[in-house]
């Protein structure tokens, strides 16, 4: 065994430890240039809750202002600012205390200061939110009709005209009114209107009501020139645009350039394609219309039954998963998605070495596809294979630098 070159190395190691000490040092000792006086430092650490995920249009009102301004990553908000979500979006903050808020369309929160127990107040104007806390935190929820003290780690509570529902997965709730109280456990639902106590009620299945919180990975590339304006009709240029929008991230401006209507097309992939991008936002029920309507049209539209396989992972339904994604592929063998789909559907049941075979196809039958090499990417991170990722990351960020997954597999 060669051991000429040990101290050399050795020696190399110990400089370099020495220059990354030094270099901490130096850091530490640098005086801190903050872009806000030392009194709004402060304040700005006053924060209740920060922002995590945005897709979609999501606006806040400060409560110094009266105008409502666009919502993005990292934004902090305080006592007495509204947020409010859009049709077809969603939102997730982080508050404070560790806990994570999950925000679905058409939701309306206000951050309330703390009362004398330091308990974080929170008021829901309307809409539905999805509440979750490795440990049990100080919380309480205003609404219309009850108000929410937690003491559990996970529950979802929704707000519209005819009342107020909670329904919890874990721990307790005690909701309450001036009329009754209820206390809650796992499994257990409420509902109050107004001028009646809260009343117990029972859901089938509760997690239903969180669907539109699950990512949905996507698996479909689409392009602009699958819609071509001379062979599919004027419906097929809003599409375009519509595609150009989603690929830049842009989830709003892809749904307001879709069609108004679907009223005419009869083309699978349009619908197929308003499916992904429901599912984008969480809105997988609507989004299993238009999966339903484009196997009306085509009963062997390969992308739909990749769409439904996404879905059956995201819900834990593996074997289902599975068989969707294999039909796929056999209903259409040169399918790039459809392997993308399979290698979810793989990776569910453990089969990491059959989801990275599908992924190599995948990329071999679609070179172009700059979701297959995110996909493979993430796969070949997760097996500690780093030269692999990285080379596959870099060949899905050459092909769309906006891909947040190939950002986050290069970071």
């Amino acid at each position: 065994m060669r051991t000429e070159g040990r101290p050399f190395l050795l020696t190399a190691l110990c400089l370099f430890i020495s220059l990354l000490l030094a270099i901490n040092i130096f850091i530490r000792c640098i005086p801190v240039r903050a872009h806000a006086s030392e009194a709004e430092a402060a304040k700005d650490a006053e924060w209740a809750a920060r922002v995590v995920s945005v897709e979609g249009t999501v606006e806040a009102r400060r409560a110094s202002e009266t105008t409502w301004s666009p919502v993005h990553l990292d934004d902090t908000y305080r006592e007495g600012d509204m947020v409010r979500v859009g049709e077809n979006s969603r939102a997730a903050v982080v508050l404070q205390n560790g806990s994570v808020l999950r925000l679905d369309q058409n939701t309306v929160i206000t951050f309330v200061s703390a009362d004398r127990e330091e308990t974080l107040l929170l008021r829901v104007i309307g809409g539905s939110i999805h509440f979750f806390s490795r440990k049990p935190k100080k919380l309480k929820v205003i609404t219309p009709f009850m108000n929410a003290a937690i003491g559990g780690t996970e529950f979802v509570i929704k707000v519209d005209s005819g009342g107020s529902s909670v329904s919890v997965f874990e721990g307790s709730v005690t909701t309450e009114n001036e009329v009754g109280s209820l206390t809650l456990t796992g499994g257990q639902s409420a509902f109050a209107r107004e001028g009646s106590a809260p009343e117990s009620f029972v859901v089938v299945r509760p997690r239903d009501a969180v669907h539109w919180a699950i990512y949905y990975p996507p698996v479909l590339d689409f392009q602009r020139h699958d819609f071509a304006v001379r062979d599919h009709g004027d419906w097929a240029a809003d599409v375009g645009r519509s595609i150009e929008s989603y690929w830049e991230n842009d989830i709003a401006s892809a749904f307001s350039s879709l069609p108004k209507t679907s009223d005419g097309i009869l083309d699978p992939r349009f619908f197929t394609y308003r499916a992904a991008l429901l599912l984008s936002v969480g809105r997988v029920n609507e989004a299993e219309t238009d999966i339903a309507r484009a196997l009306e049209i085509d009963p062997l539209h390969a992308p739909a039954f990749a769409l439904q396989s996404v879905i059956a992972v995201a819900q834990n339904e593996k074997q289902k998963a599975l068989e969707l994604a294999r039909k796929s592929t056999r209903t259409d063998p040169v399918s790039s998605g459809a392997r993308v789909a399979l290698s979810y559907a793989q990776q569910a049941h453990f089969d990491i070495k059959g989801a990275l075979e599908s992924l190599k196809n995948a990329v071999r039958l679609s070179p172009g596809n700059p979701l297959a090499w995110a996909r493979l990417a993430e796969l070949r991170l997760s097996t500690g294979d780093l030269d692999g990722a990285m080379e596959a990351a870099r060949q899905a960020a050459t092909l769309n630098p906006n891909l947040a997954r190939v950002q986050t597999v290069l970071g």
